[in-house]
């Protein structure tokens, strides 16, 4: 038989606040920050509204055959973070991605390149433009050789820290 103990709630021991330091904030603190006014930041809720208004606009405007307003409507999308799953769920960010994907394909070369251009300059990664685009690393690569665009992929922080200690042994022996 197993036993269920339980602990206190809060974060304090009876005797006092924890060894590490957290505890009450003093009134000082609280007093400086009462009159300064911070930014507020839009909540879930208000986020996926933003979201799916302009999804909607943008297959409005994808019926109507207008690609230039949809590409600024993707953009509008991607700069209010609705390709983000975690800041607005799954369901929306796949939303996105197909809007992306309907782009694709109705649109000519130019227009192609126009859309990678953008996800380029607003520096999104090159999987999610592969997912979105539902193709292959080959083929999104042609794409990018075709549209003259020099999208280097991120060098991962373990590379970065080996060429440092290679560097650093090279310095100091």
């Amino acid at each position: 038989m197993h036993r269920i103990r339980c602990f206190a709630v809060g974060g304090f021991k009876i005797n006092g606040p924890p060894k590490d330091g957290k505890g009450p904030m003093s009134n000082e603190k609280d007093l400086g920050t009462r009159d300064e006014v911070s930014l507020s930041q839009p909540t879930q809720a208000g986020r996926i509204e933003t979201c799916t208004e302009l999804i909607s606009k943008a297959r409005r405007c994808l019926e109507n055959n207008d690609k230039d307003y949809v590409m600024r409507m993707i953009e509008e999308l991607i700069k209010a973070n609705c390709h983000n799953g975690y800041a607005v769920g799954r369901e929306i960010a796949d939303k996105v991605k197909d809007v992306v994907h309907e782009v694709w394909l109705v649109s000519d070369n130019e227009c192609r390149c126009k859309l990678l251009m953008m996800f380029r300059s607003l520096d999104m990664s090159r999987w999610w433009v592969m997912i979105a685009l539902r193709t292959f690393r080959e083929r999104l690569d042609w794409w990018f050789a075709k549209c003259g665009i020099d999208w280097e992929s991120r060098t991962t922080r373990n590379n970065i820290i080996k060429r440092i200690e290679d560097l650093l042994r090279e310095k100091f022996g």
